[in-house]
């Protein structure tokens, strides 16, 4: 509790704040570097993208009070920029997900539901149309780079599953656009810091448009670890295990997304940082969400974090409209004008796009804005530091 001499104090300094007019720019800010985006540029929602998806996790489960393990950065960067409160994966297991995540399209049932029981084949072969496909078709670049790949080059690998697209498996200009992220730290287990992208972020002149990042097993929080070792290959075989890997996730955010946002692409043009999870824990056995396997959205709403991070997102706000990974592509259509309707995405196009978010939309009804907290100011009252 403050003194009564802290409190005057306090009582003084904002009330000369707000004399000059900069009261809520020291109380009500990101608590990140904020970039200075380029407007010069087209009225995009964003020019260039980041996306980074962890795994199996629901929102309670990494985000708030409710939060299994250590959440507290992950709190922290929702609350202070946006997030989705309800939106959905779209199946169980994690491959149809990251199939909807890069084409639009419906892939929740076998083999994907099995995540093509590990093998690639004609029968998991993709020929519709994906997100590779709409992005070049509006001259933008792209690039993904996994944690501990080894090299570039098309790999047969389920996450992600760009190499599942058959027009880019059998495209070696484009397969050598998968590259290792970390191509100096290939073997580091987990908290591995994304070199390749980060250069990629700080030369304005080479980055691509569309950066989509892997983590490794532990850093997406599928895998458990203690200070020297993985001792499990899979996360939630109790509610320790579990929680561990909601930690480990929000232990290796707070290491890249101040970096992702400190670099030049983030501080001088629209840039929009995506981070979402592939599906809920339902499926092993923690928590009652949608708990079988097969397609959940939209009977089923599957309720994972969407975090959007950036320079035209509107700061603290979350809207509680139902948005789905479908609602992530169909946002990419509408923000760079392409298209990735096909036979294979009638969900897509009834998909609401996440325009919301971003400045200049009207919240309508399922949004609301809140104040930014200036965690700097609770800090020093936490320590006494205004006493």
């Amino acid at each position: 509790m403050l003194t009564r001499s802290a409190s005057w104090k306090l009582a003084i300094i904002i009330t000369a704040l707000i004399a000059t007019g900069t009261v809520t720019e020291l109380f009500f800010f990101h608590p990140m570097a904020t970039p200075t985006p380029d407007k010069s540029s087209s009225p995009s929602y964003f020019n260039y993208l980041v996306v980074v998806v962890l795994e199996n996790k629901n929102l309670n489960q990494v985000y708030g009070a409710s939060c299994s393990g250590n959440c507290s950065y992950i709190t922290q960067l929702a609350d202070s920029y946006a997030l989705a409160e309800n939106y959905s994966g779209v199946a169980h297991t994690s491959m149809p997900n990251y199939m909807t995540l890069t084409s639009g399209g419906n892939y929740s049932y076998s083999p994907y539901t099995y995540n093509c029981y590990g093998f690639f084949n004609d029968t998991c072969q993709v020929t519709s149309k994906n997100i590779v496909d709409a992005i070049e078709q509006t001259g933008r670049t792209w690039k993904v780079y996994i944690t501990n790949y080894g090299s570039s080059g098309c790999r047969v690998m389920q996450v992600p599953p760009f190499v599942y697209y058959t027009d880019l498996y059998y495209n070696t200009t484009r397969c050598s656009k998968i590259v290792d992220a970390s191509p100096l730290g290939h073997t580091q287990r987990w908290d591995v810091i994304p070199t390749a992208l980060l250069s990629d972020l700080n030369n304005i002149a080479a980055a691509p448009n569309f950066m989509w990042l892997t983590p490794s097993g532990c850093d997406t929080g599928y895998c458990v670890r203690n200070s020297t070792n993985v001792i499990s290959s899979l996360c939630g075989h109790d509610s320790t295990t579990f929680a561990a890997c909601v930690s480990q996730s929000n232990e290796y955010l707070s290491l890249i997304v101040p970096k992702i946002l400190d670099s030049a692409i983030f501080r001088t043009k629209n840039a929009l940082l995506f981070i979402t999870w592939d599906e809920g824990a339902g499926i092993n056995g923690f928590g009652d969400i949608c708990p079988n396997r097969g397609q959940t959205y939209p009977t089923c709403i599957d309720t994972i974090p969407a975090i959007l991070v950036g320079s035209h997102v509107k700061g603290g706000f979350k809207s509680n409209i139902s948005f789905s990974h479908y609602s992530f592509v169909k946002t990419l259509e509408v923000a760079w004008n392409t298209s990735l309707l096909d036979g294979n995405s009638p969900l897509l196009q009834k998909a609401t796009p996440m325009t919301v978010f971003f400045e200049g939309a009207t919240p309508a009804n399922g949004g609301q804005q809140f104040p930014h907290v200036n965690w700097v100011v609770v800090d020093l009252l936490r320590r006494g530091r205004l006493s």
